[in-house]
């Protein structure tokens, strides 16, 4: 097969997932990006509930790279997921402090005050996940561009929304015609755009395969939509369990008053 790797982590499922659901199908791909790039530094821009990160961490991790990821976010929400409380952030930091504390670092910050921080020309995978407007995708992109390395490689995230405000998809098609890049058109959209002077060859060679056989756009698509319908599913079965105690405790609660109006019964009888 031509998406054969070494261990074909791909195929794996995810430790860590949480709402929203939008990245859940792209994590395969993650997975899959992770063992063949085998980067040195990730950097991750908007990690809100860790779904992306912790894909990331997890095949780095399991795969036994020497690999450093940084992930950066002020955990207090933007104009589009809104805002949201500190059990956020301590969720992530939680997870992260148990199971990857030894290469993995979250930076509570905006992303330019995270800018110094990397060394030009260092960040081999950066995943651009913020406020999702056109300038703001474009700002991000344009600031950290000068971080990437030769071989570096960025995702942008949503890249098929078209609500208001999300201007992803316009930015996209201003620069792809400009750097080598596939998208995965699917989900709520992934692109990978290879920005460095000299991309991996097997990155260059995945795009090729695939811009020859679209079944293999298909196969992450399958993957991803066999975690989603997994995660869903495991939500469902929650509810209707909660519903289940809830209506046994009901019943329990009506069963009590009704032997509390017998006895009122029995007492007016008698």
């Amino acid at each position: 097969m031509m998406l054969a790797t070494k261990t074909n982590y791909f195929l794996e499922k995810p430790m860590f997932l949480d709402n929203p659901h939008g990245w859940i199908p792209h994590i395969p791909f993650a997975f899959y990006l992770v063992e063949v790039l085998k980067p040195r530094l990730i950097v991750e821009l908007g990690t809100y509930s860790g779904n992306a990160y912790f894909a990331f961490c997890q095949a780095a991790k399991h795969i036994s790279l020497e690999t450093r990821c940084f992930a950066v976010d002020t955990w207090q929400g933007d104009i589009h997921v809104g805002s949201y409380g500190n059990e956020v952030y301590q969720r992530v930091k939680t997870i992260n402090e148990k199971h990857f504390s030894g290469f993995s670092t979250l930076l509570k910050m905006t992303f330019d005050d995270a800018l110094n921080t990397f060394e030009d020309g260092s960040i081999d995978l950066l995943h651009i996940d913020g406020t999702h407007t056109y300038e703001a995708v474009r700002h991000d992109f344009v600031s950290w561009l000068p971080k990437m390395s030769d071989q570096g490689i960025v995702l942008l995230h949503d890249t098929l929304v078209e609500r208001e405000g999300f201007g992803v998809k316009q930015f996209f098609g201003e620069i792809q015609s400009r750097y080598p890049n596939l998208e995965f058109p699917f989900g709520e959209g992934l692109a990978m755009i290879c920005t460095g002077n000299d991309p991996p060859a097997v990155i260059t060679e995945l795009i090729r395969n695939f811009e020859k056989n679209k079944l293999l756009v298909k196969i992450f698509e399958t993957l991803g939509n066999n975690i989603l319908l997994a995660r869903e599913r495991d939500l469902f079965r929650d509810e209707v369990l909660k519903m289940r105690k809830k209506t046994a405790e009901l019943n329990r609660q009506l069963l009590g008053k009704a032997e509390e109006i017998k006895k009122i019964k029995r007492r007016f009888s008698s």
